[in-house]
């Protein structure tokens, strides 16, 4: 064992013993004394004991935090919600403890931030991202997806016509490809590239570390003692392999297109060329800029690739919904366009399937499986749903102490049954029912009111390319093949975001293993 691992042991070792010991199980909804009820959340599916414990207690209750962290708000109640995530959001900032390891991870940009500095970078960021830029964007999209294509008909031919494959690799090197050619115009060669291949085992490491049990013990010891940031542990302060890469890639391209303006500018649209290039009050610095592109790249990488193959595993439990929906690629004709996909309006049933792929169980460009806030200062949440107490008593609004945390656990929240009545079921047709969404699904002031991308300020800059580079991916590939299931038991995980991993497989990390064909 290594001196820092014996360091780490001996830390938390002195944490437990610490605590006392005395009746180590609370009959409170089995809250452990130590861990409260955070265990159980980690330890089982995502989102699941959340969905358990709002079916049972409704839309707001309190949990247990772990190592004596006071008592957390757990909220789905859309009122109290678009308080807390749109006209008051600067009031509820992301824990303290999660701040220094987003810093080593990467660096200070605008998952990062806070207060002005969020709103400073919110400003310059967003004109990359608007309608007009995500169609300049488009093209690069396409080529993505089209190599993935071809790869992957290369690699059937090349195994008689069928395989089977991990398709959250596949996916992530095409949702790479997409994001370094517009988050700095750089080619990625189908995650083939050196670059390429830091960045993926560099995620990779993260998210088998994360899915650890060690991962929960550290995040809640860390919570509970700020101060071992700061501790001269090399695991501890080491800058984490993704952004080194993207510091060293970003660097060599600022430092090639001041060198070379005119051909810098044209590699088509991307975020790290417009912010080089940009002037006036506020502009980001080199640094800024360079930890923007690591954020870019976490937000928009694997989370993407990630929705896109537990969607096609959804498809392939249901091979009615894949013929469905392969059904109306193949009438349309013709490649789909960008405003084919955008609209919706041409493919109907494939606009459905990717927005359920958003509600049923699957994550955001967000980095997180649910938001975590604390309040900077007291405040009054409204209650659209409200709490009756035993003695009868009707509580509409709640106060809120400065301090306190609050959980938003969106994927819980995307798909409770008080709302869609079979949430948890993947039914692309409830978007496509004439009678339109359920009343209660439309509280919410955010995008196709779900909080996939989160709302108000901080609603996530890229939801648009997201969206496109989804919907491509799954055109795509339902058009020319055909997945199917494998056999093997695939669990949903959380380690950073949403991660698949097979049971009995768990030493090799997030996979989606899938049976792939040509489509008849």
């Amino acid at each position: 064992m290594s001196r820092e691992s014996k360091c780490m042991r001996i830390i938390l070792i002195l944490v437990v013993l610490s605590v006392p010991r005395a009746s180590i199980e609370i009959n409170q909804d089995n809250a452990s004394f130590l861990w409260g009820h955070e265990w159980d959340v980690f330890s089982n599916s995502v989102g699941s004991k959340f969905t358990e414990w709002f079916n049972k207690h409704g839309p707001v209750y309190r949990m247990k935090g772990a190592l004596l962290h006071p008592d957390m708000l757990v909220v789905a109640d859309p009122a109290a919600i678009n308080r807390i995530m749109v006209t008051n959001s600067y009031n509820y900032v992301k824990a303290p403890f999660f701040s220094p390891v987003v810093e080593r991870l990467l660096g200070r940009g605008i998952i990062w931030s806070e207060g002005s500095l969020h709103k400073r970078f919110r400003r310059l960021m967003e004109g990359t991202f608007s309608p007009s830029k995500i169609r300049e964007m488009s093209p690069n999209v396409f080529e993505a997806t089209s190599s993935l294509q071809t790869r992957l008909v290369q690699h059937l031919q090349d195994n008689h016509g069928q395989a089977s494959i991990d398709v959250l690799s596949w996916a992530s090197s095409a949702t790479l490809d997409v994001i370094g050619r517009v988050g700095f115009g750089y080619d990625f060669r189908g995650g083939e590239s050196e670059e390429a291949k830091d960045i993926k085992e560099g995620w990779a490491e993260q998210v088998i570390a994360g899915m650890s049990p060690t991962a929960f013990y550290g995040e809640v010891i860390l919570r509970a003692f700020p101060i071992l940031h700061s501790l001269p542990v090399k695991s501890m302060q080491a800058q984490g392999r993704m952004k080194v890469t993207m510091d060293k890639l970003a660097r060599r391209l600022i430092a090639s297109s001041e060198r070379n303006p005119e051909k810098a500018q044209g590699k088509g649209v991307n975020f790290l060329a417009t912010m080089v290039n940009a002037s006036g009050e506020g502009k980001m610095t080199t640094q800024e800029t360079i930890d923007n592109v690591s954020h870019l790249v976490t937000a928009g990488y694997e989370t993407s690739a990630m929705t896109s193959s537990m969607i096609l595993w959804e498809l392939a439990k249901q091979p009615s919904c894949q013929q469905k929906l392969r059904e109306e690629l193949v009438k349309l004709g013709r490649e789909p366009t960008y405003d084919d996909l955008i609209s919706g309006a041409e493919l109907p049933y494939l606009d459905a399937v990717v927005k359920e792929g958003y509600v049923n169980g699957s994550i955001s460009s967000n980095s997180a499986a649910n938001y975590g806030r604390v309040a900077l200062a007291d405040d009054v949440l409204p209650l659209e749903t409200p709490i009756i107490t035993p003695s009868g008593k009707e509580i509409r609004e709640l106060r809120i102490r400065a301090g306190q945390s609050i959980n938003l656990p969106h994927i819980s929240i995307n798909t409770l049954d008080s709302i869609w009545g079979d949430g948890q079921v993947f039914r692309p047709e409830r978007w496509t029912d004439p009678r339109g969404l359920p009343l209660k699904a439309k509280g919410l002031s955010s995008w196709s009111n779900l909080m996939t991308f989160g709302a108000g300020p901080r609603m996530c800059l890229g939801y648009r390319l997201a969206f496109l580079e989804l919907k491509a991916i799954i055109a795509t590939l339902i058009r020319t093949f055909k997945f199917e299931l494998t056999g093997e038991h695939v669990e949903k995980r959380y380690a950073v975001v949403l991660q698949p991993r097979v049971v009995g497989k768990e030493q090799e990390g997030p996979q989606l293993p899938l049976n792939v064909t040509f489509a008849a």
